[in-house]
C-alpha cells in the first residue's frame, strides 16, 4: 500500500508540475498550490515511511545512503520549483535542473524502497 500511495503522489506532482510548464508563468496560483500541496504531503509521508522502517530495525548503511540522497534530491526539487515559481525571466537551466532533479527523486525513492523491501 505504502508504494502505491507514493505512486499515486508522485503522478499527482507530475501531472500538475506538467500543466504548469505547459500554461507557463505566471502560474495559476490554484494549481500552483496544488502542486506545492502533494509535494510536501508526498515528502511528509515518505519521511513517516522512513521512520517507521527505522523502528522496526536500524537503517543499514545502503539503506541511510539511499534516504540521504532521496533527501537530498528532494531538497533540491524544492528549492528549484521556489525559484521557479517565485521569479520570472529565469535561465532555461533552472527549469531543466528542475525537471531533472525531480526525475531523479522518483528513481532514488524507487532505490530506496528497494533497499528497504529486503528486510
Amino acid at each position: 500500500m505504502k508504494i502505491v500511495v507514493t505512486v499515486v503522489g508522485f503522478v499527482l506532482i507530475f501531472l500538475t508540475g506538467y500543466w504548469l510548464y505547459r500554461v507557463g508563468q505566471p502560474f495559476n496560483a490554484g494549481m500552483l498550490t496544488l502542486h506545492k500541496l502533494i509535494s510536501v504531503a508526498a515528502i511528509v509521508y515518505l519521511v513517516v515511511i522512513v521512520l517507521n522502517i527505522n523502528k522496526m530495525a536500524p537503517l543499514s548503511k545502503g539503506e541511510l545512503i539511499a534516504c540521504i540522497i532521496t533527501g537530498l534530491l528532494l531538497l533540491g526539487a524544492v528549492v528549484t520549483g521556489g525559484v521557479l515559481s517565485a521569479a520570472k525571466n529565469l535561465p532555461a537551466v533552472v527549469q531543466t535542473l528542475h525537471k531533472v532533479l525531480s526525475i531523479l527523486t522518483v528513481l532514488s525513492t524507487v532505490a530506496m524502497f528497494l533497499f528497504s523491501r529486503r528486510r
